[in-house]
């Protein structure tokens, strides 16, 4: 086995057009967590209006009890809910996946590199707009 894995570290030396492979798959990787990042902050937003405008279109029917809508605020906590904990599992995943692809490199993945500070951000931004919708529901 360790055989194999030393042929297969000098095949990639001898050849650049394997790092070039990976980097193109690095920057891939970097780009679809980015895109996972923007729809998040997206659908966050999105929630918490939800959850926010239906209560303020809809204050009368509520009290009514004749509103379209009864349910605006477990719609708005639940997507808020839901994108942040998939965050969570996407930035897992593209963890696993930078280290694999340093390991092909030979080296080691950057500790924090900013893609991953940006997504640690944004989920603790779904944190706190769900603890806000939380609290003044």
């Amino acid at each position: 086995m360790e055989m194999n894995e030393q042929r297969q570290a000098a095949e990639q030396q001898a050849d650049p057009r394997i790092d070039l492979a990976v980097q193109r798959t690095e920057l891939a990787e970097d780009r679809t967590l980015l895109a996972w990042l923007r729809t998040a902050l997206g659908l966050m937003g999105a929630g918490a209006a939800f959850d926010k405008g239906a209560r303020l279109l809809h204050e009368e029917r509520l009290a009514a009890g004749t509103a379209l809508i009864r349910n605006s605020h477990l719609v708005g906590l639940s997507v808020t809910g839901v994108v942040s904990v998939l965050l969570v599992l996407v930035l897992w995943q593209h963890r696993r996946k930078q280290a694999e692809l340093a390991r092909i490199k030979g080296g080691t993945a950057l500790a924090f590199p900013s893609t991953t500070v940006a997504c640690v951000l944004v989920i603790l931004l779904g944190v706190a707009v769900f603890g806000l919708l939380v609290m003044t529901g």
